[in-house]
């Protein structure tokens, strides 16, 4: 199993077999706390034929001390048999989140676990632009 495209996003779609990703990025700058109206962890997966059963995913975003941005989302996706001819196949998995609320800076990761084992690992980088008043003591 390989991980070919890992990706946060504005929006995605499958179309037929055919990943759409529109907008991937890996930061958000913005005064916070800040609340993403919509935004998509998108992920296209190849399989062997002896892949092709179904598989345990989780996925969750956390910050770097391991709290959770959203609670992590579980599923058991199967993976569809291959016909004689193809040697491989592909799965598109798109997970839409609504309303995605940050109220702090810092580095966020999201992990994507299979069975268990960790296939795919994104960054997410939030800085704070709110304005601050000088604090004057620090001179």
């Amino acid at each position: 199993m390989i991980v070919e495209i890992a990706a946060l996003c504005d929006a995605a779609t499958d179309q037929g077999g055919r990943l759409n990703i529109l907008g991937a990025f890996d930061r958000i700058i913005a005064p916070l706390p800040f609340i993403c109206p919509q935004c998509s962890a998108v992920f296209r997966i190849r399989y062997q034929r002896s892949e092709a059963i179904t598989n345990s995913f989780s996925l969750s975003i956390t910050n770097l001390q391991g709290q959770n941005l959203i609670p992590p989302l579980e599923s058991e996706i199967p993976f569809p048999p291959l016909g004689d001819f193809f040697e491989s196949g592909t799965i598109n998995m798109i997970l839409n989140m609504q309303r995605l609320h940050i109220a702090e800076e810092g580095k966020y990761l999201l992990r994507l676990r299979v069975n268990q084992m960790e296939v795919a690992l994104l960054p997410l980088f939030v800085k704070d632009t709110t304005p601050h008043e000088p604090n004057p003591l620090a001179n």
